[in-house]
């Protein structure tokens, strides 16, 4: 997918077909006008199709977004050659890395053709509530990956928040928009979640988003935001929703696409493939996961999470995406109820109900290793079960885009990597603060 090298730049794919593999690329500048793209009901589904192909980007949830997470996260080991994902298993990642600007372009990608699609429903008038929804809950998600990398969103009287905008904007207005506060920046995160859980129903279908994919990501904004009852109350919702269950196997989510625990899987073919089996599974592979520092537990308690991994001796190859570099058809599981079990565990204990964030721990646990359970007295208080929490995290979510926000979240990222404080949080990608004239403030320590 072609970048476009200016700040919060803007692709939106327009779909012959509501099929994700028929899109068409259309490139929204300022020499092809974006008002053009919806004119009617089927371009304006077309488009809110193209917002699971921005998704979809190699550098996003289709690649590299899910592995930088457990690079700088500690769990994963860059053994290719490629300095952007070297300088994240340093977990010093400079304002200069190539990673940090496709991020930053790609989750302003989904937020700004959010935008757009929202406009031209308004603008013509259209009645179709679902589309208005997926384009709220995608405006969402680009912000909250924007902030969850880029801003301080664990201090929620921080100036450093992120870039908030809810119209389209083309490149010579966006150069005038600076940060907001973290609270601002979760306030509009919110609210487009809260309204497209309103505008969606519940459909029971794991590849388009739905009103229960609203409730779990508010449950997961709640848990960073530090709105712990919010956070708990959500993943209720969704765990007592009848449309999904735990999978008896583990590893049943990724042999079979579409699986009772399955709330959202961002879906890939042949033809719109994911990168990340290629990354994982060429030998050498340029991401693997670290034997010291994850597999060898697993490894040693005979854990069946550790099926989806393979260790030749050298390196340990991650087989969750497919066994080699040519099965591109893997899906990214975006949502799944035993994250929702984690989140409620963590909402929980943090609200000082440890008998019951262990109830929710051990559901997830226990499905692996029934005879291992976590019991009481291993969990005392706060931070004895934050010990547990972020291993059976771990084991359970990793290279699915977590264990990076999870140790940092928790207040851990400094004791595992020996960092300082400022390194949890991404610096502002120069590029963008250089192209801004100033308007956009680096974060503080880069």
């Amino acid at each position: 997918m072609k970048r476009i090298n200016k700040i919060l730049a803007i692709t939106l794919l327009l779909g012959l077909s509501v099929g994700c593999s028929d899109v068409l690329e259309v490139e929204l500048d300022d020499e092809i006008r974006s008002t053009e793209a919806i004119n009617d009901a089927i371009s304006l589904q077309s488009a809110v199709t193209g917002l699971y192909s921005v998704a979809q980007s190699g550098t996003y949830y289709g690649g590299e977004f899910i592995m930088a997470q457990d690079l700088t996260g500690g769990i994963a080991d860059a053994t290719g050659f490629r300095e952007r994902f070297a300088q994240l298993d340093n977990a010093q990642v400079p304002a200069s890395s190539i990673y940090l600007e496709s991020a930053w372009v790609d989750a302003y990608a989904l937020v700004n053709s959010s935008n757009l699609i929202l406009e031209k429903i308004e603008e013509l008038q259209l009645d179709d509530p679902e589309s208005m929804g997926a384009a709220h809950f995608f405006r969402a998600l680009g912000l909250f990956d924007a902030l969850r990398q880029f801003g301080e969103y664990r201090n929620m009287s921080s100036e450093f928040g992120v870039p908030v905008f809810t119209e389209y904007v083309d490149n010579s207005t966006a150069l005038g928009i600076g940060r907001s506060s973290v609270a601002e920046s979760y306030n509009q995160i919110i609210s487009d979640l809260e309204t497209a859980e309103s505008l969606m129903e519940y459909t029971g279908e794991r590849f388009l988003v739905s009103k229960a994919t609203a409730e779990a990501l508010l449950a997961r904004v709640h848990l960073y935001a530090g709105n712990y009852e919010e956070a708990e109350a959500y993943a209720t919702l969704v765990l007592d929703n009848p449309d999904y269950r735990l999978n008896d196997d583990y590893n049943e989510i990724y042999e079979n696409e579409g699986s009772d625990e399955a709330i959202w899987e961002l879906q890939f073919t042949e033809t719109d493939g994911n990168n990340l089996t290629e990354y994982f599974s060429v030998s050498p592979p340029e991401v693997s996961a670290s034997y010291e520092d994850f597999y060898a537990d697993i490894a040693a308690d005979d854990d069946p999470r550790g099926d989806l991994y393979y260790d030749d001796g050298r390196v340990v190859f991650v087989d969750k995406y497919g066994v080699n570099d040519a099965t591109v058809d893997g899906n990214t599981i975006m949502f799944r109820l035993s994250e929702i079990y984690l989140i409620r565990a963590e909402a929980r204990a943090r609200q000082g109900n440890l008998d019951l964030a262990l109830e929710d721990l051990n559901m997830v646990r226990t499905r692996s290793l029934p005879s291992m359970p976590i019991e009481a007295e291993d969990v005392a208080d706060f931070e004895s079960f934050v010990d547990v929490l972020l291993e059976e995290r771990a084991r359970e979510l990793a290279f699915e885009g977590h264990r990076w926000f999870d140790i940092v979240r928790l207040g851990r990222a400094e004791e595992v990597l020996g960092i300082e404080s400022f390194r949890t949080v991404y610096p502002i990608p120069q590029r963008e603060i250089t192209i801004s004239g100033g308007t956009l403030v680096q974060n503080p320590g880069y």
